[in-house]
């Protein structure tokens, strides 16, 4: 019968594909930070190495440092402008100030050269050449005489005391006047006398003088000494 009949072995299952590998992922964050890491190492190799920045970078840095640079030039100078305006009154008041001691300076140095002149008078003069003639300009009796011997002791040997009185009255103040073209001798005598009155020869005088190139009006001054 058809139940006692032998069943047939079923089919073999058909063999399914193998299933494709699923891909592999990569830790969370290596992907991100890769290429940060790598670029950052190649910075540090080249600075190690000595190499230069890339170009971008370099010319930013160039440009910052610059106008820097600028910006405190032209704060220095803003200052500099104020602060020059305000001081130049100053400035010129105190040259206006230190203007004076120069006037001082200046007749100082004149004192200097006459005295200097006048020492020099005195030591090129030849005493024993220069006709001197000694007037007494006093009542006091005698005093020419006194004063030509002074002048003969002192060099002076054609000093000569002569008589007469010049014109003016009695002189307080002995003066000595010279011909002109005499000036250093009559600075000389001066000199050597003491006196420091100096003047050209009076008209009045030069009638008593004779030949002389120098005259000595003795005045009361030397009356008293």
């Amino acid at each position: 019968t058809a139940a006692s009949a032998p069943r047939s072995p079923a089919p073999p299952r058909p063999s399914l594909p193998p299933a494709p590998d699923a891909p592999r992922r990569a830790p969370v964050g290596i992907d991100a930070e890769a290429p940060n890491t790598a670029r950052a190492a190649a910075e540090r190799a080249q600075r190690e190495r000595g190499e230069s920045p890339p170009a971008g970078r370099s010319r930013r840095g160039l440009l910052l440092v610059l106008a820097a640079a600028v910006a405190i030039v032209a704060v220095i100078v803003l200052v500099t402008s104020l602060g020059g305006s305000s001081h130049t009154p100053q400035t010129r008041s105190s040259a206006t100030v230190g203007a004076a001691p120069p006037v001082a300076s200046k007749h100082a140095k004149t004192h200097h050269a006459a005295s200097t002149s006048t020492q020099k008078a005195a030591t090129t003069a030849n005493p024993s050449e220069t006709s001197v003639a000694v007037l007494n300009g006093t009542e006091t009796t005698g005093l020419a005489h006194r004063v030509s011997g002074e002048l003969q002791a002192r060099g002076y040997t054609q000093a000569v005391p002569l008589s007469g009185l010049p014109g003016g009255g009695s002189s307080q103040q002995t003066v000595v006047q010279y011909v002109s073209g005499h000036r250093g001798e009559a600075e000389a005598v001066a000199h050597s006398l003491g006196v420091g009155q100096v003047q050209p020869l009076e008209s009045t005088v030069a009638a008593l003088a004779g030949s002389s190139s120098v005259v000595v009006i003795v005045g009361a001054d030397k009356a008293s000494q």
